[in-house]
């Protein structure tokens, strides 16, 4: 069984699609992990995993049922496919992923959102994607004009 499983128990909404404690467990566990490496890298400071942990759940906990961006729904049955590389030829707007929005060590906040739009969104902050995607909207317009 996973670290994180007995911990950080499968919430209700992921329950209801049939999603296993070993499962979620193992997934919170390898999400955490693939954050704290980048941090590691980007901040040059020691990470508890238990503060990443517990801020993921957090989120999945969250109502995490649509992509807090954009409001699409998500399906945690794709739960596997979590990585920017494992969704080739899937729908990656209903896979779900985590997003670590800022960065912080000691109190990092995570937001869950489908792979599509973390993708898309990358390091970026919501500030700098919507100026980015009003810039490419102008843009794509005058071109078809």
């Amino acid at each position: 069984m996973a670290r994180g499983a007995a911990k950080y128990p499968v919430p209700d909404h992921l329950k209801k699609l049939g999603i296993s404690q070993d499962a979620f467990g193992n997934w919170l566990d390898r999400v955490s992990r693939a954050h704290i490496r980048r941090d590691r890298r980007r901040l040059k400071v020691r990470i508890r995993p238990e503060v990443y942990r517990k801020a993921i759940h957090a989120a999945v906990c969250d109502g995490a049922d649509r992509d807090c961006y954009t409001g699409e729904s998500l399906d945690w049955r794709l739960l596997r496919y979590f990585s920017k590389t494992d969704g080739a030829g899937r729908d990656q707007r209903r896979i779900p992923t985590v997003d670590h929005e800022g960065l912080s060590a000691d109190a990092p906040i995570f937001r869950i959102c489908s792979l599509r739009t973390n993708k898309c969104k990358s390091d970026y902050s919501v500030e700098e994607v919507l100026e980015f995607c009003d810039a490419f909207i102008k843009r794509q317009r005058r071109r078809t004009d």
